[in-house]
């Protein structure tokens, strides 16, 4: 698995999201200013992420996008996968590369020891990815940053 910035950044984006009022929409501008994404770049991302049903857009004053669903119904590896692909570190351990037609197939797949080893990397992220919602995420960061708050140096 490789995060590229589009999926760091749409991870980023939809953990604001979650952190907001929801369902409250937020500006691509209010988005950049909280996150540190250029508007532009931004804007890529987030039409990427409403064609994909994760996120709606809203016109007028109090317009700007929102999560299309829940925190709670959402996951990271919903959202890498949507944003990079397979979480798979290579094509053979991959299960979307190979259903509905096989992209790739390497000749000694089912002897290769490798395949096995890239199949547990996969089922490890794809485990933790798949289990980790964004409203788990927007809790761990109120958590760090109400820890935050509390030190102190003397």
């Amino acid at each position: 698995m490789n995060l590229s910035s589009k999926g760091d950044y749409a991870t980023r984006v939809l953990l604001e999201l979650s952190m907001n009022q929801w369902p409250h929409a937020l500006s691509v501008h209010q988005l950049a200013d909280r996150t540190g994404i250029s508007p532009k770049y931004l804007e890529q991302i987030m039409l990427r992420l409403r064609a994909a049903d994760v996120v709606r857009s809203r016109r007028g004053v109090q317009g700007g996008y929102e999560l299309a669903r829940g925190p709670d119904q959402l996951t990271v590896g919903e959202v890498v996968r949507l944003m990079d692909g397979p979480l798979a570190p290579s094509p053979c351990a991959s299960r979307s590369a190979h259903v509905p037609c096989p992209l790739y197939r390497c000749p000694t797949e089912e002897s290769c020891v490798l395949r096995g080893l890239w199949l547990e990397v996969r089922d490890a992220i794809s485990g933790v990815l798949d289990r980790t919602t964004f409203a788990e995420l927007a809790e761990r960061q109120r958590a760090a940053r109400a820890q935050a708050r509390l030190m102190y140096c003397i």
